[in-house]
């Protein structure tokens, strides 16, 4: 029974076809919520900028801390391409961007998959475990574009096994100069790709044509130099890897925790040692450096959980289907199953599809800020009363605050993170926002010649703040205070406006 091929095992169709749907129906949940990411707004500011201005800026001038700092947007290419989208069809544009980026990979996903996999029942169950992880990730953010970019790489080493160097080599070059200019997670799909051609070299012991190979290593490396920065992008790589502030205080950039949202990774990655080891196939120097790699990447970042799906694809699709030749082999002894478990597991997983195509229609189509809170009314009183100057914001408000009220307000810190702030500034900010009681507020605040500051309620210096003699608060939201310099407020005609309540909602 083991050595038959997998294709040939008679698995009950009906389970087959409902485990089927059940996937369509996750995929179809976790690929169309239409929830804004705090990023959104500064990728669309930003595009626009590019677009309008016809040109990068080399230095900063949207912040008030790191102004005239070196600005290295290693995402120029992608924030463009949103914001064209966004400005032919607003809400819709986006929406369709992302509908596109969606379909892209599922498409690229199926035939790494069909590659990898002989049995339906394989691949639904991948792609189960796809919909799981990299759902979530499916959100209107520019690394859509590097997982597009990592499965077109991954189908290009599958399907030709890198068997013609040029070719390869070419169509590699031409991707990586596109991928170094949309997002910075090239320098991963450069890691992969050297894997594989490691591998190859090691195999193959070809003596006579070191130099080809050594080629097919440097020609890829080189054409990430062609971006605006040159070696400069590399260095910022560097820096936003090494950044001990990201990991302290970004949650995203923090490591695995079995928190709810982190279950799925736990369940893929753990499911795919098992078949890895239990499949009895032969494994790879490449595929097994990879697997390695992913789980590393995974535990140490939750961001970084979506690309242990897509890294460990061609691995879990293949070993999946050795294991599950082995157990089912072993377990029916080639009876068929009963029919009532069959039927009463499909009825199960029908039932479980309607609920997930439900939850998964959206109230109406339009891009939606969920539960995420914003400074939405405070954003709107300062632009009633016509502030201007240096406005101190937490980082998730800043893109949102750039957004709406630049040129007249310059933010302290925003989305933009490494690219553009010192480690010092980043750390001021933080001090600010979750160590900033016995004056330390007010330190950092006239430190860089605040104005004013959105102070969230959770702040634990808002107590000290209600009562220094040289700040004010002028306005309130469930989700922060406006805090004003007195010596501003002097300067500043009186009544106050306060603007119409607003429904939060994008953008």
């Amino acid at each position: 029974m083991e050595n038959r091929p997998l294709h040939s095992i008679d698995f009950p169709r009906p389970l087959v076809w409902s485990l089927g749907l059940l996937t369509v129906a996750i995929i179809f949940k976790s690929f169309n919520q239409l929830y804004a990411d705090y990023d959104l707004w500064w990728h669309i500011f930003i595009g626009k900028e590019i677009l309008l201005q016809t040109a990068l800026e080399p230095f900063d001038i949207y912040s008030f801390t790191a102004f005239g700092h070196p600005y290295i947007n290693h995402e120029w290419l992608s924030e463009i391409i949103m914001a064209a989208f966004y400005s032919m069809g607003k809400n819709a544009g986006l929406i369709f961007w992302r509908w596109i980026m969606a379909g892209v990979i599922l498409l690229l996903s199926l035939n790494l998959v069909k590659q990898r996999a002989q049995h339906d029942l394989s691949r639904i169950i991948v792609f189960l475990l796809i919909a799981l992880v990299l759902g979530p990730g499916i959100s209107f953010r520019v690394q859509l574009f590097s997982y597009v970019f990592l499965l077109l790489l991954l189908n290009l080493v599958y399907s030709t096994r890198l068997q013609r160097t040029w070719p390869m080599v070419f169509i590699v070059t031409i991707l990586f100069i596109i991928w170094a200019n949309l997002h910075g997670a090239f320098v991963l799909g450069l890691l992969i790709y050297c894997i594989y051609i490691a591998e190859r070299i090691y195999f193959r012991h070809l003596k006579t044509r070191r130099w080809t190979e050594l080629l097919a290593f440097l020609v890829p490396i080189t054409a990430t130099l062609v971006n605006p920065y040159g070696t400069g992008l590399w260095g910022f790589i560097y820096d936003e890897i090494s950044n001990p502030v990201s990991s302290r205080y970004i949650t995203e950039w923090q490591h695995f925790t079995f928190a709810p949202r982190e279950i799925p990774f736990f369940i893929a990655a753990s499911l795919t040692w098992i078949v890895y080891f239990f499949s009895g196939r032969k494994k790879g120097i490449a595929e097994t450096a990879i697997l390695v790699l992913a789980s590393i990447m995974g535990i140490m970042a939750v961001r970084n959980t979506p690309l242990f799906v897509i890294l460990t694809l061609p691995t879990m699709a293949y070993h999946l289907d050795g294991a599950i030749l082995r157990i089912w082999g072993k377990s029916t002894q080639g009876k068929p199953l009963s029919r009532i478990p069959v039927y009463g597991s499909a009825l199960m997983f029908l039932s479980i599809s309607a609920f997930f195509f439900a939850q998964g229609l959206p109230e109406r189509w339009q891009i939606s800020i969920g539960d995420d809170p914003l400074p939405v009314q405070s954003t709107a009183f300062i632009k009633a009363n016509d502030f201007k100057g240096n406005l101190w914001v937490p980082l998730h408000f800043g893109g949102y605050v750039l957004f709406h009220l630049y040129p007249d307000i310059k933010v302290s810190i925003d989305g933009r993170w490494t690219m553009v702030y010192p480690r010092d500034v980043m750390k001021d900010n933080m001090a600010f926002a979750f160590h900033g009681t016995g004056g330390k507020w007010k330190e950092v605040l006239e430190k860089y010649g605040t104005e004013f500051a959105l102070v969230e309620a959770k702040n634990p210096a808002i107590r000290e703040m209600s009562e220094d003699p040289d700040w004010q608060w002028v306005f309130s939201e469930t989700s922060a205070g406006l805090l004003v310099k007195k010596d501003y407020l002097r300067s500043h005609r009186f009544p106050l406006r306060i603007p119409p309540k607003k429904t939060p909602s994008w953008p």
